[in-house]
């Protein structure tokens, strides 16, 4: 899981701009699904039983957080604006990679607190972010250009107890999660034709799912992405979400309910930990692009819990994602909901 884990986050992939993901994506899921793309940059793998009556739909995003540059100063500073949410809070100092006509690193600039006043003690304004590059401006403008993306550069490491940190785990946790299922579904029998769609642009709203969704013509659809484990400064239902306890199952207004019994039955019976999650409207994912795609989708949201979301140090748990490729394996072996 880990190597698997490892080439998904190394892959560039901020939104708008995942054609290496893309091909990461394919190249891991070929030997198990029918694979294609599309012109807006989804990725759809299509296994399972391809006569089924019924069709499922599996979504994870593939796009991650990021800057877009805006500008180039008169020395060779570049200007940087927001792709995503991504926290701010912690920019200030961090290794980037701009991806131009050649991928360059970068260090985003920070005021040392030896000249501060105070102020720069908060998270700097989305109008403040510049890279430094090291190049002059000439050097630079031959490299970069206006619109090209940023990420963080930190690799992918393996922490103490099974813990995984990196940029990007949010969403290739999830990824990788369904790339298990591919693998755990190879050579089963099962009711459903399975259409995974690897769907980009979730960061900048939702655009890929909402595409995507709509060609797939799913009976039912199981979103996956992260969400958030405890930390010293979680309060409410997040406090008690912990990793390796389990993939978190969404109780939402938006989403199916038939769908959410079965899989806590699915988990009970076959072993599999859970955790809840309750969400009072939107859940802030593609289910809720995917819920009222066409005349309607039944949907369910299975989370990973993960620690610093939309930062360079995200943490996830490995038998988080293994579970929830286990969970959803046996609910589509097990024929899924049933629906009147």
């Amino acid at each position: 899981m880990f190597n698997i884990l490892k080439k998904l986050c190394l892959a560039h992939g901020v939104s708008g701009n995942e054609k290496e993901i893309c091909n990461t994506v394919r190249n891991m899921i070929f030997p198990y699904a029918d694979v294609e793309t599309n012109e807006f940059g989804n990725v759809f793998a299509v296994f399972g039983n391809k006569n089924a009556k019924k069709t499922i739909l599996l979504d994870a995003h593939i796009d991650q957080i990021g800057f877009v540059i805006t500008s180039i100063t008169s020395k060779g500073f570049l200007k940087a604006e927001k792709c995503g949410g991504i926290d701010l809070r912690v920019v200030q100092g961090c290794g980037v990679k701009i991806y131009g006509k050649e991928v360059i690193k970068g260090i985003v600039c920070c005021m040392p607190p030896h000249l501060s006043d105070g102020n720069e003690d908060k998270a700097i304004g989305a109008d403040k972010v510049y890279i430094d590059t090291g190049l002059s401006y000439d050097e630079v403008n031959n490299v970069v250009s206006i619109g090209d993306t940023v990420s963080f550069y930190e690799e992918p490491e393996m922490l103490l107890n099974n813990r995984v940190t990196s940029p990007g785990l949010d969403n290739r946790a999830s990824v990788a999660s369904i790339i298990r299922v591919a693998q755990l579904l190879q050579g089963k029998k099962c009711n459903y034709k399975v259409v995974a769609l690897f769907s980009s642009q979730e960061e900048t709203y939702q655009l890929g799912a909402k595409t995507g969704a709509f060609i797939s013509d799913a009976d039912e659809a199981i979103v996956v992405d992260v969400s958030f484990a405890s930390q010293p400064d979680i309060s409410g239902q997040y406090s008690n979400i912990e990793l390796s306890k389990g993939p978190m199952l969404c109780v939402c207004p938006t989403l199916n309910k038939d769908m959410y019994k079965d899989l806590v039955n699915t988990a009970i019976k076959c072993n599999i930990p859970y955790q809840n999650e309750v969400c009072g409207g939107m859940t802030g994912t593609n289910a809720d692009s995917i819920t009222i795609c066409k005349n309607g989708i039944k949907t369910a949201l299975i989370s990973i819990p993960e620690k610093n979301m939309h930062t360079q140090a995200e943490i996830v748990e490995l038998s988080d994602i293994e579970n929830t490729a286990l969970l959803i394996s046996q609910y589509i072996l097990r024929g899924g909901a049933d629906f009147e």
